[in-house]
């Protein structure tokens, strides 16, 4: 039986993150009994809950609850459309004149347009054929859209030119209880800026949104037969870092002994136009760090960016990524394939994990902060084997950390990691012609090469490893971010892929780790946040933040800091940034 968990997504960056991950989970729905392996190895119920319009049509949708503000959805209704939640038109209850004002609707790119269209196809073969529902075990249920996944899927579509908003490629229906829309703030607003940590906090003490809140996280859990948890997408640097901070102080308190494992993300650019936004976005930062990381099971910051704070660093590079930093649709996506495998350990049909025990797995001595590293994709070459690749591999720069300001990353063993492989081709684990020099000859599959790739590279580093067949997804509508050498099956090739050809899937290698980089990043952070004088920024006032509970925060992030400061560990680097 499936132990369930809940998602939010909180700020419009975490959305974006989160509707990639939904895609890529919508796109691994299979209608046959089994996988293409033979066995289900992912069990879908642990995101996703079963059920049923008022028509009596099954449904299944993710268990999440979607925070975003005003003006983000475009062309999605906020109660979605499974289960037709009208208003009615007589409800204006004015005697007098009225003057009707009608805006033009927002347009929906072709990926929208195709995917209504398939769902008005699904509905009317639904309404044309038998009303009796397969067994589950027979045929994996899915939400109406996915009904017709394959046509959809297997086109190849050019949005970067259309997409504005995460909803823009969402390619799965919601339950009408995961949007929570903020009406105090505008999306994008020049006038209702949602950009300081005491906005968000503050916005949970107004009743109407917090009793909204409640009611969705009740609605969520109370179905659940065994719920294990929470998963967190927030954003920390903006205005959400204060939502994010009170709502997981608000689980760890209702549901105290559950693991919440939280992911603070931020977009690859700064949408900062001035010295005094980049200081926001320090404070907010700091403060969210110091919280998120205490009422969290374990907080994990990820982002692009070599460096952050006051300026950014150059966002990550690879031979086989052609993507574009200022696009949140292609940041999210490689934030969104990393952060989704990561959850595979608890996520599995036979032998998964908690959350709980994933955390406490990489906390130990009070480490709760967390740096994600991943080789995406994992560069598996189409004239090699796999014994072959593996035996190339001498150090640790193949892996990329996926957090700012880690310092020399590559030279660093982690006090703890767990590690999940995805993808590799049982069809190419070993040449036709053996290979004794090979110390990997000796392993018998993926798994055991693998543990002996990460005993080999990390000797000193206490590690867990998940190997699982089921590549990354990439396909429709995930952005076109590889390198034409990357063929449709996302091994490295000698000749550039047909133009017509996206890739669909590709090998990954993704770990989470507790790791000494962590106190760089610390230490940049209180560093730049120490120079800055709080009483100088009122919008922190106003809010009743005084001076020395700021500097409490920065204290108790210096604490967090020292408890990373057994082993080895990189010298802080120059203020060049």
């Amino acid at each position: 039986m499936a132990r369930e968990v809940i998602t939010l997504q909180i700020g419009h960056f975490a959305n974006s993150i989160g509707t990639h991950m939904w895609n890529v989970q919508e796109s691994s729905f299979c209608y046959g009994a089994t996988g293409a392996a033979g066995v289900k190895e992912i069990d879908s119920d642990v995101l996703y809950r079963e059920g049923r319009t008022l028509l009596g049509d099954v449904t299944y949708t993710p268990r999440l609850i979607a925070v975003d503000l005003k003006g983000s959805l475009n062309t999605l209704r906020p109660d979605g459309v499974l289960y037709d939640v009208e208003t009615e038109a007589n409800d204006i209850t004015w005697g007098g004149d009225v003057t009707m004002h009608k805006a033009s609707p927002p347009v929906k790119n072709q990926f929208l347009t195709d995917l209504d269209l398939s769902d008005e196809n699904a509905l009317q073969k639904s309404q044309n054929t038998s009303t009796d529902t397969p067994d589950k075990d027979m045929e994996e249920l899915s939400s109406s859209s996915s009904q017709t996944a394959p046509p959809i899927k297997d086109k190849i579509y050019h949005l970067d030119e259309s997409v504005s908003v995460w909803s823009d490629y969402l390619y799965g229906h919601l339950h009408p209880k995961s949007l929570a829309i903020v009406r105090d703030f505008t999306h994008q607003s020049e006038t209702e800026k949602f950009e300081l940590y005491p906005q968000g906090k503050d916005l949970l003490k107004k009743r109407e949104l917090s009793e909204e809140l409640e009611d969705k996280l009740h609605f969520f859990a109370e179905e659940c037969d065994h719920l294990q948890g929470f998963h967190i997408l927030a954003n920390f640097d903006d205005g959400f870092s204060g939502m994010a901070a009170g709502i997981v102080e608000l689980l760890n308190d209702e549901y105290h002994g559950k693991g919440v494992l939280t992911w603070g993300v931020v977009p690859a650019v700064s949408s900062s136009n001035s010295a005094t936004q980049d200081t926001y976005r320090v404070i907010n930062s700091a403060i969210a760090f110091e919280q998120l990381s205490q009422y969290s099971s374990y907080f994990v910051p990820v982002a692009l960016n070599s460096s952050l704070w006051r300026k950014y660093g150059p966002a990550l590079s690879s031979p086989y990524l052609l993507y574009d930093p200022t696009l949140n649709y292609h940041t999210s996506a490689i934030l969104a394939s990393c952060i989704e495998s990561m959850t595979l350990p608890f996520r599995l049909t036979k032998e998964a994990i908690s959350i709980s025990q994933l955390c406490e797995m990489l906390s130990a001595g009070g480490k709760k902060i967390g740096t994600l590293c991943s080789s995406l994709p994992f560069p598996l070459l189409e004239r090699q084997s796999i014994v072959s690749r593996l035996n190339e591999i001498q150090d640790t720069s193949i892996f990329k950390p996926l957090a700012p300001d880690v310092g020399n990353f590559s030279c660093l063993s982690p006090y703890s990691q767990f590690v999940v492989c995805r993808g590799f081709p049982n069809n190419k684990l070993k040449d036709a012609v053996p290979q004794p020099q090979n110390p990997f000859e000796v392993g018998k599959s993926v798994d055991e090469m693998m543990k002996m790739m990460i005993s080999n590279l990390y000797p000193s580093t206490v590690s867990s490893l998940l190997t699982v067949s089921q590549a990354a997804l990439t396909s429709s509508p995930y952005p076109h971010i590889f390198s034409p050498l990357v063929s449709s099956s996302g091994l490295i090739g000698d000749k550039p892929r047909p133009e017509d050809e996206a890739v669909k899937s590709i090998p990954l290698v993704t770990s989470l780790q507790s790791s000494p980089a962590t106190r760089n990043l610390l230490s940049k952070l209180s560093s730049e946040a120490k120079k800055i004088d709080l009483r100088r920024y009122h919008g922190y006032f106003e809010s009743n933040m005084e001076a020395d509970e700021y500097q409490e925060i920065l204290d108790n992030l210096d604490s967090l800091n020292q408890r990373y400061d057994g082993g080895s560990s990189p010298m802080e680097d120059s203020d060049d940034d």
